[in-house]
């Protein structure tokens, strides 16, 4: 096969999955049935069978145990179905009490080093982020103070 049809991709039919289960194929064929997957193109299939890679496709091709697998159409061809995400709220705003009050609650617990340990709550803009930032200043604490401790040092810190 030349370089264009290397690219080409084979599948199992139905006979090829049912002989596979009855062992009807024996050998490189069977081999080269079972490396048949709808991913592997026919050179990276060469790679796996060597030399004789194009004719045992062409073998199991025209015993009708696999068949070229047939390209979707373009995805540009096709309309975007999806809207488009909407755009990201800055919340640092309403964010920012809650920054502060959460950086006077954790500085009896972390001293100077309460910047360091709430950088990624410091620097969220968004509930999402500011949240998840909080849980693992939360799980920190927790250590230190236990879970039911630690969740009453941050209480209402929620964003």
């Amino acid at each position: 096969m030349d370089d264009e049809p290397s690219t080409r991709i084979f599948i199992k039919t139905g006979a090829g999955r049912a002989a596979l289960a009855r062992r009807s194929a024996t050998g490189r064929a069977r081999t080269a049935l079972i490396l048949v997957n709808g991913q592997d193109s026919v050179q990276a299939l060469r790679a796996k069978l060597g030399p004789e890679a194009d004719a045992l496709i062409g073998e199991l091709q025209r015993c009708g145990l696999v068949e070229l697998l047939r390209p979707l159409p373009q995805a540009a061809a096709l309309p975007s179905l999806q809207a488009p995400p909407p755009p990201r709220m800055d919340e640092s705003g309403r964010l920012e009490p809650l920054k502060r009050d959460a950086m006077v609650r954790l500085a009896p617990h972390f001293g100077p080093d309460v910047p360091i340990v709430a950088a990624s709550l410091l620097a969220a803009t968004e509930s999402a982020a500011y949240n998840m930032a909080l849980g693992k200043i939360e799980a920190r604490l927790a250590l230190y103070l236990g879970k039911a401790r630690a969740a009453q040092v941050l209480a209402g810190l929620r964003g």
